[in-house]
């Protein structure tokens, strides 16, 4: 799907600036990444679909999450969150760290502004 695609570094958006609220990672991590195009803002969009995309996106928050906690947490298979998760991170609002996975600030923003405030 998007293999390989170029990823452009948020430092990168110059004209417009990045959005309100979203900044590099701190602590010397990496500067987080954003959709280069459309097409990549439209895929997000399609994987976000999925109400247990969302719901997982959710449950993953500001904590880091595994897939073990994932699986436990919707009564899945670990394989099937495991999936979840990796359409998540193509889709630029997850990212793998150490332990499991975090929202990037993408994720964070979409929690904010679509989803709305969190209930807990």
């Amino acid at each position: 799907m998007f293999q390989g695609r170029k990823v452009r570094r948020m430092n990168e958006i110059s004209e417009s600036g990045p959005e309100p609220g979203i900044s590099p990672a701190e602590g010397g991590g990496e500067v987080p990444r954003w959709w280069e195009s459309s097409e990549e803002h439209r895929f997000a969009l399609e994987v976000l679909q999925l109400r247990i995309r969302r719901d997982i996106l959710k449950f993953i928050g500001e904590r880091v999450r595994s897939a073990e906690e994932v699986a436990e947490e919707f009564g899945i298979p670990e394989r099937q969150a495991a999936f979840h998760l990796a359409m998540l991170e193509k889709g630029l609002v997850i990212e793998p760290v150490t332990g499991g996975y975090r929202s990037t600030p993408t994720g964070q923003l979409y929690l904010e502004r679509v989803e709305g405030p969190s209930s807990g």
